[in-house]
């Protein structure tokens, strides 16, 4: 229960006022505090704030304030006003974005470069490789499942990329996630492999002029370098191996979907 009022925006201090509000029904000012453990000055600021949201309401008792827990269905309209908010700010930013991108005076000849560290921050590179709609040039052992995790990266990476046509060719090792992969026979991704006796510790993505790494052992980091002539390198780099791999090192012959 706590948790999915903190999800609401809800504040510890919130919650137990909330709380104590909804056992009581109606209480005094001085009833809510002792219940909730917290002391008079913070409860009556809270309780104001419940106020303005619609969560308490404020009646009188023989000449005394009495403040009344709302019903609490009350919460779903919180989250619907919360759900419009957020999308009204979502559009309001795509049109801004525009505006904002003109702003942003690149230097063309210096790289820009972002550094991440841990598995949520490092999950930003994966992501924004998937919002690129250009082709990509990937070098990826299966590992990376291991530590991105295979479900999230089929929704967040494979699915969206699927979606906007993007197309990538990828080089790669024998794990086997990757060769039920590869005998899918899909056409927005092609596969070649890697001798087995070579050990891949990191994964190389190329795309929309940027390079990014991540290195497989923990703790996970990785970077974003966005330059342009460090993105001709690495993809002249990548196509001569991707040259150089054609019709070697082959799992057994793709003769299912399965």
């Amino acid at each position: 229960m706590r948790q999915i009022l903190k999800q609401l925006n809800f504040s510890s201090k919130e919650i137990d006022i909330y709380l104590a509000a909804l056992k009581l029904g109606s209480a005094s000012f001085t009833e809510l505090s002792k219940l909730a453990g917290i002391k008079r000055p913070t409860t009556y600021a809270i309780l104001e704030k419940l106020k303005e949201r619609g969560l308490v309401s404020l009646s009188r008792k023989k000449g005394k304030q009495i403040f009344v827990a709302e019903d609490p269905e009350k919460l779903l309209k919180l989250l619907e006003e919360e759900k419009e908010m957020f999308a009204k700010k979502e559009e309001e930013l795509k049109n801004a974005l525009p505006k904002l991108k003109a702003l942003a005076k690149k230097d063309t000849t210096m790289p820009i470069v972002r550094y991440y560290e841990g598995k949520e921050n490092v999950w930003n590179i994966p992501e924004d490789l998937a919002r690129s709609e250009q082709e990509a040039r990937i070098i990826a052992p299966g590992k990376i499942y291991d530590f991105l995790g295979l479900n999230r990266f089929f929704k967040k990476v494979t699915q969206e990329r699927k979606r906007l046509g993007a197309k990538a060719n990828i080089i790669t090792d024998h794990n086997p996630e990757v060769i039920k992969a590869w005998k899918m026979n899909e056409s927005f991704r092609d596969y070649r492999f890697m001798p087995k006796e070579i050990e891949m510790n990191a994964v190389v993505y190329i795309y929309a002029n940027k390079i990014s790494i991540i290195f497989l052992k923990d703790p996970l980091t990785g970077l974003i370098i966005e330059n342009e002539e460090l993105f001709k390198i690495f993809k002249f780099m990548f196509d001569s191996l991707w040259k150089e791999l054609e019709g070697k090192n082959l799992p057994e012959t793709k003769n299912n979907n399965s």
